[in-house]
């Protein structure tokens, strides 16, 4: 399925999101955490809101980081956003 950035914009182009099967599984508080990512929270922030220490919080983004094969969050949430995964903690 093609997905487009505007379809009421002229000369709007399609994106094309990876197959579903590239897309990796991620726990429910990993999608959180990515949530919270995308809305800019830093660690210190998340531990707070989620009520968990700032280590198992960048545990948590870790395992993102290497479920999504990269090197920040800001890139793990780039990669979400090509998958067309909902972003909402």
């Amino acid at each position: 399925m093609k997905y487009f950035a505007n379809p009421k914009e002229p000369g709007s182009t399609p994106i094309a999101h990876p197959p579903q099967s590239l897309m990796p599984r991620l726990t429910q508080k990993e999608q959180e955490i990515l949530g919270w990512c995308a809305l800019g929270k830093t660690s210190a922030e998340m531990a707070i809101i989620l009520n968990r220490s700032e280590t198992t919080i960048n545990f948590h983004i870790a395992n993102l980081r290497v479920k999504f094969g990269v090197t920040s969050r800001h890139a793990a949430v780039l990669k979400a956003i090509k998958f067309g995964m909902p972003l909402l903690p």
